[in-house]
């Protein structure tokens, strides 16, 4: 098998990554294009990639955030076209980000753009089965047309290293993209709470709601939470992981976490670090309260902070915890275990 990966995203992007790194591990030649011009110009550079480059036999993988280069690659007649989506990118601009009104033109353009990639690609990839219950309503399409294929991790990047010591005092890490679904609002909440405890927060990211995170912090007055604004590399970032006790997830009570999961929860997983998130149905899929995660009420700073001091209180449970999610990973979670699912599919 040979395959054409073709996408807008960065090939490094994780969800292009784990899966091209994940093929090539499964003895599959990958030959992969970043379309880097925007506009007419990038669809010229897709069809001359795909011309030039193509097979009849070759199955083309477009990826994550690329819904334009499935129609293309359909419409210049290929036929084995597999969209890497993760998730429709209607619900990533409109649904989480609130770019415009769920009732204006634009939001149309998205779900009419993401409903004709859907229908030109012989399989689209989601992340959840609740992703692939809301594809099946919001495009109307026939579940076989789905593959549920979570997004993993680049093992390259995040790997658990137990050489490096943990924080002396208890340190719990919120990062990642301050979103109305992140809840990051109950992380400074929560530290409030705990502040008598010995208890270090530490809140890496930025977004839309940076602002209202800073004032509320301000407000709170919460010595016992750091907030690092400013870009870590992998590497910077890999060792603080390492360094925590606990990992935060995603925290709000917004419906789309019902159907996603946060890269977050697998870099976690694959550095054995213990994973607090709210309780719902997408999380839930992969993980088990008690098991290979702990979960508090979505929306909730009070039962966030009992959580957070159950597991400052009971290490040997916790790290139990963490030596569970750490196996489910590595038994079910690479990115060569992954994308094998993926070769078996689509050389039914």
């Amino acid at each position: 098998m040979r395959v054409l990966y073709i996408s807008r995203s960065k090939l490094e992007h994780s969800v292009n990554a784990v899966y091209i790194k994940g093929l090539e591990k499964n003895g599959v030649q990958v030959i992969g294009f970043f379309v880097s011009q925007k506009g007419i110009r990038g669809y010229l550079e897709a069809i001359k990639f795909l011309k030039k480059r193509g097979k009849s036999g070759d199955v083309v993988i477009v990826g994550y955030d690329s819904p334009g280069l499935v129609i293309l690659a359909r419409i210049i007649g290929r036929k084995n076209v597999v969209y890497n989506a993760l998730c429709s990118v209607y619900e990533r601009l409109i649904v989480s980000r609130n770019l415009v009104s769920k009732f204006s033109l634009k939001s149309f353009y998205y779900w009419f753009i993401d409903f004709w990639a859907t229908r030109c690609a012989e399989l689209t990839m989601v992340e959840t089965s609740q992703q692939a219950d809301y594809f099946k309503k919001l495009f109307k399409l026939s579940g076989e047309k789905l593959f549920i294929a979570p997004i993993g991790v680049d093992e390259d990047v995040f790997s658990y290293d137990s050489s490096i010591p943990k924080f002396e005092r208890f340190t719990v890490l919120f990062r990642g993209a301050l979103m109305p679904e992140s809840g990051a609002e109950y992380v400074v909440q929560a530290a409030k709470i705990l502040e008598k405890e010995d208890i270090k927060f530490v809140m890496i990211g930025g977004g839309i709601l940076l602002e209202k995170i800073r004032r509320l912090k301000d407000e709170l007055n919460t010595a016992n939470l750091e907030l690092i604004t400013d870009f870590l590399p992998n590497d910077k970032l890999v060792e603080f992981m390492n360094r925590s006790h606990l990992s935060l997830g995603q925290l709000s009570s917004h419906e789309r976490l019902d159907r996603t999961i946060p890269h977050k929860c697998y870099e976690s997983l694959a550095m054995g670090l213990p994973y607090l998130t709210a309780s719902n149905k997408a999380v839930l899929e992969l993980l088990k309260d008690g098991e290979t995660c702990l979960t508090c009420k979505p929306g909730d700073a009070r039962s966030l902070a009992e959580k957070i001091i159950w597991a400052k209180k009971n290490p040997e449970a916790l790290n139990k915890i963490a030596e569970n999610g750490y196996q489910l990973f590595q038994s079910k979670l690479t990115s060569k275990i992954l994308a094998a699912k993926l070769i078996n599919k689509i050389s039914i």
